[in-house]
């Protein structure tokens, strides 16, 4: 009932709560590695480090990641991704991450652990219903803060889940930019496909999904960018769009049913790579920073 009536920040918010009060005996461990609070920002299910150092694995084993490489942190949140990034990285190495979620963006900088490679946290002014109403910027408009052609390798995880449709091909198109010629995307989505629409709108599949508009399916109508779905055969027309081409293969995720098997993620995982002979492809350009942390906004 509760859930009919109570707006959903305030849902989101209290079950947040309830997930900082089950985790208070392992924060007042002695030498616990410190961990946001999910009242402050949300990342999702799973302990914050361990989550952490899979997705660098993925990184390693699926995109090709060295520890001298240009990481670009497309909604980097709290962290997550960077704390294990800053055990991995050389001083050869850099990243530059970027969210619209201030007092994310806050915790991560008080908290990161000294790295030898240089750290560039930057917030994004781009509109987004629960973090920034008061900026005019979408992102389906919004640039990269890198130069053309100077990231190794890009990382997007629980981002395009949601975004709108104008705002995803943007980001794909900006990943398309920023990547060096041969540089690669590791990006998690929910793919519609046929197979899928009839679990996905019938309540069969871990995730329900109703049509929006042409290209997209959403959770919530209401809040289409709480959960969204993109058709795979237009993803994959933007990916193309973009001066990238899949590594295949698509990694399906279990969200539409059937229960994971071993070694399956939730969502579904694609690798892009960026064309050799991509249009307009500009040469590597280096964004080292001078120093170790720093942070634009």
């Amino acid at each position: 009932m509760a859930a009919g009536v109570l707006p959903r920040p305030v849902r989101r918010r209290l079950l947040c709560l309830g997930r900082d009060l089950v985790s208070l005996p392992g924060r007042l461990k002695p030498g616990a590695r410190p961990v946001p609070w999910s009242s402050l920002h949300d990342v999702g299910g799973g302990e914050f480090h361990t989550v952490g150092r899979a997705i660098l694995n993925s990184l390693v084993n699926e995109a090709g990641l060295t520890p001298d490489d240009h990481v670009l942190d497309i909604g980097c949140g709290t962290g997550r991704v960077a704390f294990a990034l800053a055990d991995y990285l050389t001083t050869k190495g850099c990243y530059t991450g970027f969210d619209v979620a201030p007092g994310g963006l806050a915790w991560m900088i008080r908290h990161l652990p000294p790295a030898a490679a240089p750290f560039r946290i930057v917030r994004a002014d781009v509109f987004n219903t629960e973090y920034r109403q008061k900026t005019k910027t979408r992102a389906e408009s919004y640039r990269f803060p890198v130069s053309d052609g100077s990231v190794d390798v890009a990382f997007a995880t629980s981002v395009f889940t949601h975004l709108l449709p104008a705002d995803a091909e943007n980001y794909l198109a900006e990943i398309g930019r920023s990547l060096r010629p041969g540089g690669r995307a590791y990006v998690t989505a929910f793919l519609m496909t046929p197979e899928r629409r009839g679990p996905a709108e019938s309540g069969a599949a871990f995730v329900t999904f109703h049509p929006f508009g042409e290209v997209a399916h959403v959770g919530d109508l209401n809040v289409p960018e709480a959960m969204i779905a993109f058709d795979e055969t237009v993803f994959m027309d933007w990916v193309a769009k973009a001066g990238l081409e899949l590594v295949p293969p698509v990694k399906y995720g279990h969200w539409s049913g059937g229960g994971p098997k071993p070694g399956q993620e939730f969502q579904d995982v694609l690798v892009l790579r960026k064309t050799l002979h991509a249009a307009g492809a500009a040469p590597v350009m280096s964004v080292r920073e001078q120093d170790r942390l720093g942070f634009d906004g």
